[in-house]
């Protein structure tokens, strides 16, 4: 699908998305929940082919948040961890016997980087988001250090794009690519 199309479909679904769960997602802003529908509005769908995550599925915690079952607190507003819990910018100090912090990861450049050195890192250079041909930067394709690819995602993606990857490979080992 080209891209300026996937984009507009996703954009689509994620405003179809936001009415279904409305009753849902207001309950959440009022509480402070910090939403994010993805660059250009284009959802979950996006952040997964321009970063490889940075989204959540609702598995019932939203809901529990949402209705206040559990606490929630920006991190932008803890001045410090202490003993008794959380120390808060305002003054206060909230009680905690359980402290979850969501603190994002790292990309995949990082571990390669980590594992390979720079000059490997330097060479594939980013991975997922997409690059001038308008497809996914050295996702389920070749990359520039020969016998280093990269397949992620749910088993769905995977197992469709597996297969893209195999020809790929077979082809490079019959001397066709």
């Amino acid at each position: 699908m080209p891209l300026r199309l996937a984009k507009k479909t996703h954009q689509m679904i994620t405003e179809q998305s936001k009415q279904f769960d409305k009753e849902l997602l207001d309950g959440l802003a009022e509480i402070g929940f910090k939403l994010d529908f993805g660059e250009d509005n284009t959802g979950w769908q996006f952040k997964y082919l321009t970063r490889g995550g940075g989204y959540y599925f609702n598995v019932g915690c939203s809901d529990l948040v949402a209705r206040r079952e559990i606490g929630l607190r920006q991190f932008s507003d803890i001045e410090s961890f202490i003993a008794e819990g959380m120390q808060m910018k305002n003054g206060e100090t909230l009680a905690a016997s359980l402290i979850v912090l969501a603190t994002g990861y790292k990309p995949q450049e990082v571990l390669v980087q980590k594992l390979f050195g720079d000059e490997i890192a330097a060479r594939i250079g980013p991975i997922w988001g997409f690059g001038e041909g308008q497809e996914l930067r050295n996702m389920y394709m070749r990359t520039g250090q020969d016998g280093l690819w990269f397949i992620a995602g749910s088993l769905a993606q995977c197992r469709i794009n597996s297969k893209y990857l195999a020809l790929q490979i077979k082809a490079i080992e019959e001397s066709l690519l």
